[in-house]
């Protein structure tokens, strides 16, 4: 697939081996030119001004909540580059806080590269992309049991998610864009369902369902 214009993408990732093997599979396509640096937040900026890219591949792993705020420094210091995210997570939330803090494109890695070069095409053009595959929150059959065995929501579901992934109260609230105290009543109720009084008896009492 070729994309029309000579594109220069910046790869960024906490795995080294992982944006050898991205650059090496993207400068194979004609009118590409793809490099890669390995995340900090100490250079990064200099290291966007530098490279002047046309698109930031941005790979999430590794990177836990701190996620959110690195992408909404890239972006806010640098309006010009469209950004994609590369996540392993289908989950529609995390694409929701990768559009709010300036993504124009979330991909899952396990995507093939012909999606991925979609992706960039659609957002050199003025587009958005985010990855069909999405799903409403990690769900499998286990977790899907673990939903149904406590009558939890979707919304108590959401904030479980965030509550495993060490996000606070208030984080939660901004990420979903509610107020703290609604999160605040949200989080009693779930502890109230659960049984529990703890965030390790939630984690816990949740990982069991995952095996």
């Amino acid at each position: 697939m070729k994309i029309c214009t000579t594109t220069h993408i910046l790869v960024l990732s906490k795995q080294l081996l992982y944006i050898e093997a991205l650059k090496s599979l993207l400068n194979s396509e004609d009118e590409i030119l793809a490099n890669g640096y390995p995340i900090t937040m100490d250079n990064i900026r200099n290291t966007i001004m530098e490279e002047n890219p046309n698109i930031i591949l941005l790979d999430a792993n590794g990177m836990g909540k701190e996620i959110w705020d690195f992408l909404y420094s890239i972006h806010s210091k640098n309006k010009k580059a469209k950004i994609i995210m590369l996540a392993n997570s289908n989950e529609s939330i995390y694409m929701d806080f990768a559009s709010k803090n300036g993504a124009d494109g979330y991909v899952l890695k396990s995507s093939p590269l012909e999606l991925l070069l979609g992706a960039i095409k659609i957002v050199l053009n003025g587009g958005a992309y985010f990855d069909p595959g999405q799903k409403k929150y990690a769900r499998n059959g286990n977790t899907a049991n673990f939903e149904k065995e406590y009558k939890l929501s979707n919304r108590e579901m959401e904030i479980i998610t965030l509550i495993k992934d060490g996000e606070s109260t208030k984080s939660i609230a901004e990420r979903l864009d509610l107020s703290f105290h609604t999160i605040e009543t949200h989080r009693k109720n779930i502890y109230r369902k659960l049984g529990i009084h703890k965030v390790t008896e939630l984690i816990n009492l949740y990982s069991e369902f995952e095996r």
